[in-house]
């Protein structure tokens, strides 16, 4: 279900993702930061999702954005 996904999404933003399921997030992290021509090539942008990830950065900036609502 949707509240489901929702509910998977943020236990990945908050670091208690499955190695799979923060992969498949960090694959699509990358494309989408790769895509706005910020990074030289996509492991560029792959590291950044990762740095995101891993620092907390990702969650916080969600956070702040659900706040914007």
């Amino acid at each position: 279900t949707p509240e489901e996904a929702a509910g998977i999404f943020v236990k990945i933003l908050k670091g208690d993702g499955s190695w799979a399921q923060n992969a498949v997030v960090l694959a699509n992290a990358a494309l989408g930061l790769y895509n706005t021509n910020a990074y030289p090539n996509y492991e560029a942008a792959f590291q950044e999702a990762v740095e995101s990830l891993e620092s907390g950065r990702a969650h916080h900036k969600f956070t702040q954005l659900i706040s914007l609502q």
